[in-house]
């Protein structure tokens, strides 16, 4: 993939430093702010106009980013009813198009679509959505082009630091495939198949992170230690989005497909169901530690 330039602007003392960021050759422009640039965004006319928008929160405490996805026929409008009606967030980013071509219909759909990519990001966002948005009937030329504005949004959010999609649905996996690079962990020590062979999870490293793979067996009890720890969250939601169906081992579930992460401990903590370190446990085929695989390999 050719390299793209972002443009940043950074709007100075008056407009308590909102930002615009531009890709050269597109049409689209973002707005970063936070709440304190709600107010001031009211009287810029180029946001009053359809564009699909994001509510963050990036709590330092949290694994996971709460996100909100919407849209609006006036974002500036629809950001300061969020104000009141949302107190959770401390940042938006909302997107326009500066030739004025987004329609209702175009940014309906594209809402749709980021609602979907957050949900294959399962372990990466919180989102707050309370149903799927309804999306648009378009025609298949209007697909194609949107899918580009799409592809340049993700482009932006992710290199600015904003969101990172680590999986899309139309992205290919990048992913190291050589035996010695499949992880596994260990179950307790009673968990065992019926030829005595300790029961595993699986992991591998992606061009993003770690991906858990599906298939992988992971412990049905829980510490009660673990219920404070920052991860103890992620591992429910795994429960709760039904990522896990019963194995035929007793106190096993499994793994029903694959689940990205962006913390090898994160992957580690949902298998064992309590703190674990990642790196330190993970191990491939030949007994190297992910710690030590990762180091030789930078």
């Amino acid at each position: 993939m050719a390299g793209k330039t972002i443009k940043l602007y950074i709007s100075g003392e008056e407009q308590k430093n909102l930002k615009s960021a531009e890709l050269s050759n597109w049409s689209g422009k973002a707005f970063i702010g936070g709440r304190k640039n709600v107010p001031i965004i009211q009287k810029m006319e180029e946001l009053s106009s359809p564009g699909i928008y994001f509510l963050i929160s990036k709590n330092l405490t949290d694994t996971q980013i709460t996100l909100y996805v919407g849209e609006a026929d006036e974002v500036n409008s629809r950001l300061r009813n969020h104000l009141s009606g949302k107190d959770w967030w401390d940042t938006f980013v909302c997107f326009i198009s500066k030739d004025g071509n987004l329609t209702k219909a175009h940014v309906r759909y594209l809402e749709k679509r980021f609602y979907q990519i957050a949900k294959e990001n399962t372990t990466a966002f919180d989102l707050q959505n309370s149903s799927e948005p309804p999306g648009s009937k378009l025609p298949q030329s209007d697909i194609d082009d949107l899918e580009e504005y799409l592809k340049n949004m993700i482009f932006v959010l992710q290199n600015l630091g904003l969101l990172d999609f680590a999986k899309t649905s139309d992205q290919e996996d990048k992913i190291k495939t050589k035996t010695s690079e499949i992880f596994y962990l260990n179950l307790t020590t009673d968990r065992v198949d019926e030829n005595k062979n300790q029961l595993q999870g699986k992991l591998i490293i992606t061009q993003d992170g770690y991906r858990l793979l599906k298939g992988s067996f992971i412990e049905k009890t829980e510490r009660q230690s673990f219920h404070t720890h920052c991860y103890y969250p992620l591992r429910k939601k795994i429960e709760d989005e039904k990522f896990l169906e019963e194995s035929k081992y007793e106190g096993v579930y499994i793994l029903k497909e694959d689940v990205d992460f962006n913390s090898p401990s994160a992957a580690a903590s949902v298998v064992k169901n309590r703190a674990t370190n990642g790196p330190k446990e993970w191990k491939n085929s030949s007994g190297m530690t992910l710690d030590e695989f990762e180091t030789k390999e930078k």
